[in-house]
């Protein structure tokens, strides 16, 4: 073979050129470095050390956030309300009727818990072009998410527990403490696995189908556990485990899901920058658009005219957007929560308008975020629309949607109260929402979207 010494000697004479003219130039990039950079090899892919750079980055990025939330006095209000709720809960243990559905209390208190496993991939939209020819490396970063989310998950799911055993020891259940924990973190693990599963699905219809079953089949699970023999409960859910994991075959899958895991995390970004935005005023996200067929009817129902174009507006940013579902949601718990109280007339049917009056805080504070929606649109300063009606309108949908809500949660509340013949505590309570939602509301709806204009 011949030699080849005379390749050799002018690249390493190069080379040596090119970095004695660098160290003259002390920073200065040399002609041909882009070359010489090209022939070395490539440094390691490290995803653990990715991850742990763009967990910081993200902790770093909401930082300042956290300092006007704790200065607006969140914290306290939150600490407050754990001590009504801790006392409230005492009061009820101390005379709690007979009737009190304690299994559904624990069903509905635990599934939360157990079955909701949010996955924080800090994954960003060009991850699924720089990232996918190094998807043979990431089950170390996958493996660093599921630590991250699944041990705050099972402290969750066993704080959960801790404060439901005082109730469940009032019951029938014949499963010990330990039982009961040893069982609960063996249905959280099988619920991360399979919420992993159910994001590998490559049609959205699959992952839903998948995920309202695991759900219905966990609640099933935790139902005879509360309820039935411990060894009943446990043969109930390894059956239901052994049906996830064959249906879960079923469907096409990803070995990693790219676009699914990068939706993810841009709702979860959206959802702190949406609670932020309660305190000070946060960089935007592009919102998540939802069609809602259930609800856009309401929109059709607002009369074509100029005067209503801002009313038009709202209503369809409520009903379209995470806000709309988040409301839903909220209605939905909160019908069912009211209902229970109700029915077990928790201090002749008053315990239940205190949960109420939170619910109605709660729904408040939601629809208070529709004043941020279209504040910095540009269009609002090209087409001739006078912007005082913007306000009245943003105003007129609020109130009409708090009270809305507000007499939907109620109903099912009401309906029981009447039933066991507590007439006050059944009509008061939406005659109040109502009156506050008339006459207070927009007043002070109104001084903050002043407010907010003075610091613009």
């Amino acid at each position: 073979m011949p030699s080849l010494s005379w390749y050799r000697a002018p690249l390493e004479a190069g080379e040596q050129a090119m970095d004695d003219r660098a160290e003259r130039l002390k920073g200065t990039p040399a002609v041909g470095t882009a070359k010489r950079s090209s022939i070395l090899p490539p440094e390691p892919f490290e995803p653990d050390k990715l991850w742990s750079i763009r967990a910081g980055a993200f902790r770093k990025e909401i930082k300042p956030y956290l300092g006007y939330m704790a200065m607006s006095g969140f914290p306290g209000f939150m600490m407050l309300g754990i001590i009504v709720a801790a006392i409230g809960y005492a009061q009820l243990l101390r005379h709690l009727p007979e009737a009190f559905p304690i299994t559904a209390v624990g069903v509905v208190l635990l599934m939360v818990t157990v079955c909701w496993n949010p996955l924080r991939t800090w994954l960003l939209p060009a991850d699924s072009v720089f990232l996918l020819p190094r998807e043979a490396a990431m089950r170390s970063y996958i493996q660093r998410s599921f630590r991250y989310n699944g041990v705050p998950g099972m402290l969750g799911a066993g704080a959960a527990l801790l404060v439901y055993w005082p109730l469940y020891s009032h019951g029938s259940g014949e499963a010990g403490a330990l039982m009961l924990l040893v069982a609960l973190m063996a249905l959280k693990a099988g619920n991360i696995a399979g919420a992993w599963q159910e994001r590998r699905a490559a049609e959205p219809s699959s992952r839903l189908a998948l995920r309202l079953l695991r759900w219905a089949l966990t609640a099933l699970t935790l139902a005879a556990l509360l309820r039935l023999a411990p060894w009943k409960a446990i043969a109930l859910g390894l059956l239901a485990g052994l049906l996830l994991a064959a249906l879960y075959r079923l469907p096409r899958r990803h070995r990693l899901p790219w676009d699914t895991l990068i939706r993810e995390e841009a709702r979860t970004r959206r959802r702190y920058y949406r609670f932020f935005s309660f305190f000070i005023d946060v960089p935007t996200h592009a919102p998540r658009i939802a069609r809602r067929a259930y609800l856009s009817w309401l929109g059709q129902r607002v009369r074509f005219s100029q005067s209503n174009t801002y009313t038009y507006m709202y209503v369809m940013t409520l009903i379209r957007t995470e806000l709309g579902g988040m409301l839903v949601r909220i209605l939905l718990l909160g019908m069912l929560v009211l209902y229970w109280l109700g029915d077990a007339v928790w201090l002749a049917g008053w315990g239940a308008f205190a949960v109420y009056a939170i619910f109605a805080a709660v729904i408040g504070l939601q629809l208070g975020t529709l004043r941020q929606s279209h504040k910095f649109a540009v269009w609002r300063h090209i087409y001739p629309l006078p912007d005082h009606r913007r306000v009245e309108s943003l105003i007129r949908v609020d109130r009409i949607a708090y009270i809305i809500c507000l007499l939907l949660i109620w109903v099912p509340a009401c309906v029981v109260l009447v039933l066991h013949a507590q007439w006050l505590a059944a009509f008061a309570p939406p005659i109040v929402a109502a009156a506050y939602g008339f006459l207070r509301r927009p007043s002070v709806l109104r001084r903050k979207i002043a407010k907010d204009a003075e610091l613009d």
